[in-house]
């Protein structure tokens, strides 16, 4: 049984269930508020069972083309957080791409030693961190009032549980 941390209730882009026009639906409301218009970006529902993620991007900059990856079985109610969180990932993307030629510059593509493991592995938890932190900044100033995805802290939360 699942322990939610958290209930808000308010409007959503969507209330149905996660297929490409619900994701369509978030990518219309905001694409343009991200100044994102002149991006083509698809959407595709990953159907796989065992995919851990609940969303993921695809990215050609020099095209200005992206994908957004949604999990079929994501609760929709935290569809419009995911979108947002995987479209800030395309704002990123330069910034992004930046600090990975710079560990490679450092630390070369493979390094054995694990130095640039270590340095991948702080900047990827930053960079997640930030991109929620802002998901939900822009998500709570566009007036959203939905519940929030804890997937991380929720698993935590019940790995605890179960132990007792």
């Amino acid at each position: 049984m699942k322990h939610p941390i958290t209930k808000r209730t308010g409007e959503r882009c969507i209330m149905k269930p996660v297929d490409e026009k619900s994701i369509d639906e978030c990518l219309v409301k905001w694409q343009p508020l991200l100044s994102l218009s002149d991006w083509d970006i698809r959407s595709i529902v990953v159907q796989k069972t065992n995919w851990r993620k609940s969303g993921d991007v695809k990215i050609d900059e020099s095209n200005r083309m992206a994908a957004v990856m949604i999990k079929s079985d994501l609760d929709p109610v935290y569809l419009e957080q995911v979108v947002v969180h995987e479209l800030l990932h395309i704002k990123l993307w330069g910034l992004d791409q930046m600090i990975e030629e710079s560990l490679n510059a450092l630390f070369g593509e493979e390094d054995s030693e694990g130095k640039r493991i270590f340095a991948q592995g702080q900047f990827m938890r930053e960079l997640e961190a930030t991109t929620q932190d802002l998901a939900r900044a822009l998500l709570d100033a566009s007036g959203f009032k939905g519940d929030y995805l804890f997937n991380r802290v929720q698993k935590q939360i019940d790995g605890e549980i179960e132990k007792d």
